[in-house]
C-alpha cells in the first residue's frame, strides 16, 4: 500500500497533518531549500507532539553545504533522516564524505536522496548513487528534485525510466519515496509504480511549498492516495 508523507515547517503545521492522519510527517525548511534543515527546537517540539502516532523524519540540509551536521545529530524520536548531495558531483571524495555523515545514525534509517535533475543539482549520477547506498545500507532511496521552480519529476524523468530505476531500487529491498513537486495529476501517474511513499508538500499548501499547509489539502491527497495506492 503506498502511504502519505508530507513535509511540514513546524509544530502548527504537523498539528494539521496528524489530524488528517498521514502516515509520516517530515520537518524541513522550504525557504532553505529542497532539503532545508529547520532549526532543531522545531525538530523535537513535532516528535513531542506526534509521540508514537506516526513515524518522523528530517531533512539535514546538503553534504558538501551542511557537511559538518552528521545522521547522529537527529534528535531523539526522530525514525528518519536525509541527507542531499547536491554539488557533491564536484567532489571526487563524496562517497567518504557521505560514510562518514551517515555512520552515526544508530538505530536511524538513513534515505538516500537522488536527484532527478541530478545534472542542474550537480549531484552524483543517480545510478551511481544507488550502489553506494546500497554499500552502506541506506534503507530508503527518496527520488525528489533540486530545483523547485523547473518542473515536477516527471519533467526530468519520464516514466519508462523512472520505472525502471524503482525496479532497481526495489531488487535492493529498499523502501521507494517519490516526491519532486508531484501535483494530482503526477501523483496519479506514479502511483502505478506502487511506491511505498507518495512525499509532498506544495501540493499540500495554500499560495506553493512556502505556505502554509491546509487541512482540506491534505485529506484529498490522502483520498487520492489510498483510492489508487
Amino acid at each position: 500500500m503506498t502511504r502519505l508523507l508530507v513535509s511540514v515547517r513546524d509544530v502548527d503545521e504537523a498539528r494539521v497533518v496528524l489530524r488528517a492522519g498521514v502516515h509520516l510527517i517530515d520537518v524541513k525548511e522550504p525557504m532553505r531549500g529542497s532539503l532545508g534543515r529547520a532549526d532543531r527546537a522545531v525538530v523535537e517540539e513535532v516528535v513531542a507532539l506526534v509521540g508514537k502516532a506516526a513515524p518522523v523524519s528530517m531533512a539535514l540540509g546538503e553534504l558538501v553545504v551542511d557537511g559538518r551536521l552528521t545522521a547522529g545529530a537527529a534528535p531523539a524520536g526522530v525514525s528518519y533522516v536525509k541527507l542531499g548531495l547536491a554539488s557533491a558531483a564536484d567532489q571526487p571524495d563524496w562517497p567518504e564524505r557521505w560514510r562518514r555523515a551517515v555512520e552515526p545514525a544508530g538505530g536511524v534509517g538513513v534515505v538516500a536522496v537522488i536527484y532527478a535533475d541530478w545534472r542542474t543539482a550537480r549531484a552524483p549520477r543517480p545510478d551511481r548513487l544507488l550502489e553506494e547506498a546500497s554499500r552502506l545500507g541506506c534503507r530508503v532511496v527518496l527520488i525528489d528534485t533540486f530545483e523547485k521552480s523547473a518542473g515536477n519529476l516527471l519533467a526530468h524523468w519520464p516514466m519508462d525510466e523512472l520505472s525502471a530505476f524503482v525496479a532497481g531500487i526495489r531488487r535492493r529491498a529498499m523502501l521507494v519515496v517519490l516526491a519532486g513537486s508531484l501535483d494530482e495529476e503526477a501523483i496519479d501517474r506514479v502511483l502505478g509504480l506502487a511506491p511505498d511513499y507518495i512525499a509532498v508538500r506544495g501540493a499540500v499548501c495554500r499560495g506553493g511549498r512556502e505556505g502554509p499547509v491546509e487541512f482540506r489539502r491534505v485529506c484529498k491527497l490522502l483520498r487520492q492516495v489510498s483510492c489508487n495506492g
